[in-house]
């Protein structure tokens, strides 16, 4: 089976979304499938299983670039000829509707944000009416030019609810890398009697910083004896910097090695997953597999997983003050226990199961395709 992926907002710094694609073409080139990634770089290329077109960056600071070029985007699939399109951007994935109708080639579309929630996050300055209106435009379109829907959260498919049905599937964490640490450094902080918080997330307004940064000021008025640990970028990081004068904070920037993240999330006592609009949370689950519990936003994907193991978390249902109960909550519970609990919820998500749910899908459709009789699924 030949799959082709098609996806922005791609970079070698990016989150959860890279992740998440590079994630599924490794399992489909190991499951002995071709498999080719199409997204936008400084400059057109080809390496192993990846082609860059040259793109602009976007202007929001973020160093993400946006492919721009619709005649290149069709005029690869032309040459790369897929048995099934998986498409993880809602804007490429109408310019390829209609190529991939004329060619009988069936369309899998990945839903990987809440536009309804994440761009008035992001767009506070437009009215909220037009907001609401394009972004319910494009929705609608997205529901209607593919043959499936995927969304890896209920909470990400519920932005469908009134126009297709969505197949939730789950993302997953790697448990190899992300684990419970067993160093000396680790064993010695764990008794120090300090609350150790950890935040990892990009630095920007969709993903609510300030309100880790708020709650650990909470804390210390309390006369809680908390710190705080930030790991990644982004553009509001000199804001958050100096917002968080006078405070126990650690910026860490982006740290490239993931074994480097793993200690830092081992080493706390509890994640902060503060995005009110987190169709997944990645960082959520890999701070588990580290056994470290979560306090999960209300409403948000992650706190979907803690509702289905409660004892790897709990969920604020507000903003500062919540967090900051819900950490001292979890602090509360034996190490032991709660690093147990955290690790066994993460467990649930091996990646493996995501890898063999996606390529099911794809030979369901393809199979449709070679026959003849592409249908919506």
């Amino acid at each position: 089976m030949r799959i082709v992926q098609l996806a922005n907002f791609h970079t070698p710094t990016s989150g959860g979304l890279r992740v998440a694609v590079d994630t599924l073409r490794s399992g489909y080139l190991d499951a002995g499938h071709d498999c080719t990634l199409i997204v936008p770089a400084a400059i057109d290329g080809r390496a192993p299983n990846v082609w860059t077109l040259r793109s602009p960056k976007l202007p929001n600071g973020t160093g993400y670039r946006m492919i721009l070029r619709r005649r290149a985007v069709l005029a690869l699939l032309d040459e790369l000829r897929p048995d099934v399109l998986e498409v993880h951007d809602k804007v490429l994935q109408l310019w390829v509707w209609p190529w991939a109708r004329a060619r009988g080639v069936p369309v899998v579309a990945w839903s990987h944000e809440r536009l309804d929630q994440t761009l008035p996050l992001l767009l506070p300055f437009l009215p909220g009416g037009a907001v609401r209106r394009a972004t319910a435009m494009l929705t609608r379109r997205t529901a209607d030019r593919c043959d499936v829907l995927i969304a890896c959260s209920r909470y990400a498919a519920g932005e469908f609810g009134p126009y297709a049905p969505v197949r939730v599937v789950p993302l997953g964490v790697d448990l190899d890398t992300y684990r419970s640490p067993v160093s000396a450094t680790a064993t010695a902080t764990a008794g120090s009697g300090r609350l150790r918080l950890v935040l990892a997330v990009r630095l920007s307004p969709e993903k609510r910083p300030d309100l880790a940064l708020d709650a650990l000021r909470v804390l210390v008025a309390r006369g809680v004896d908390a710190e705080l640990t930030v790991l990644g970028h982004g553009q509001h990081h000199a804001r958050l910097a100096a917002r968080a004068a006078g405070l126990p904070v650690r910026f860490t920037g982006y740290l490239a090695d993931r074994a480097a993240v793993a200690a830092e999330l081992g080493a706390a006592d509890v994640a902060l997953a503060p995005a009110p609009a987190e169709t997944f949370g990645l960082a959520a689950l890999e701070a588990l597999a580290c056994g470290t519990p979560i306090v999960a936003h209300a409403g948000a994907a992650p706190a979907e997983v803690v509702a289905r193991h409660p004892d790897a978390g709990r969920i604020a249902v507000g903003e500062a003050v919540a967090f900051a109960d819900a950490a001292v909550g979890l602090s509360a519970v034996p190490r032991a226990t709660r690093r147990d609990a955290a690790r066994r919820a993460a467990e649930a998500y091996p990646w493996t199961a995501t890898i063999t749910t996606m390529l099911n899908v794809h030979a369901e459709l393809a199979g449709e395709a070679t026959a003849g009789r592409v249908v919506r699924a």
